[in-house]
């Protein structure tokens, strides 16, 4: 890790704690400001982090950018801002599979995720939210959000695959994030949802990031 990456990783977590802070006391003016602004700096981590080969520093690149326009998106809480920023974010994990195979996978590695998405899968999320999601938007949302968990499930199988505890960890967290925003959205509101969306979102990226950026 570099300067200017070390740099712009604590400013990106600064960022992200006053965007927690700004969910806990309800400052929607601060949070509209602090959680694209922590996204743009881990773009900048994803940029300058390590000495990854072209193809890994583009896809890496382009799957934190993809993250920053899907937070924009989702400052909204409308059915097509939510549509926009799913796909962003779909399109964002994508990329983490292109960059986490370019670094490249060992997919008896990447078996070592396969419970970890099983449960997250088989508890709630197939049995409710994804009904859930049907009844909020008919087939298409339902068909739409089963997709991204297809893309998400491949994130986590290649991030594992890189034999990278750090970028595993990343991914899992990401994935518990928007398990949570799932089941918030489509079943029933949870206690502290903001903060259990956001919290694994912001910690899960960053990890991921470093973790791709430096298994090369």
């Amino acid at each position: 890790m570099n300067t200017v990456a070390i740099v712009a990783l604590a400013a990106a977590g600064s960022a992200a704690a006053v965007n927690w802070w700004a969910l806990a006391t309800g400052r929607r003016g601060v949070e509209a400001v602090a959680k694209p602004l922590a996204s743009a700096l881990l773009v900048v981590v994803a940029a300058t982090a390590g000495s990854p080969d072209e193809l890994v520093r583009a896809a890496l690149v382009v799957a934190v950018v993809c993250g920053l326009a899907g937070d924009i998106a989702l400052l909204g809480d409308s059915e097509p801002r939510f549509m926009a920023g799913l796909g962003a974010f779909a399109v964002g994990h994508a990329a983490y599979v292109v960059t986490a195979v370019a670094v490249g996978t060992s997919w008896g590695s990447a078996l070592l995720a396969v419970p970890f998405m099983a449960i997250l899968l088989g508890w709630r999320f197939l049995p409710e939210t994804v009904p859930g999601a049907r009844r909020a938007g008919g087939t298409v949302l339902s068909v739409a959000v089963l997709a991204y968990a297809v893309i998400i499930s491949a994130m986590v199988l290649t991030a594992t695959g890189t034999g990278s505890v750090v970028a595993a960890l990343g991914a899992m967290l990401f994935a518990i994030s928007d398990w949570v925003l799932g089941y918030d959205r489509f079943v029933r509101p949870l206690r502290g949802r903001a903060h259990g969306v956001m919290v694994p979102y912001h910690v899960g990226q960053g990890l991921l990031i470093v973790g791709l950026a430096l298994a090369t």
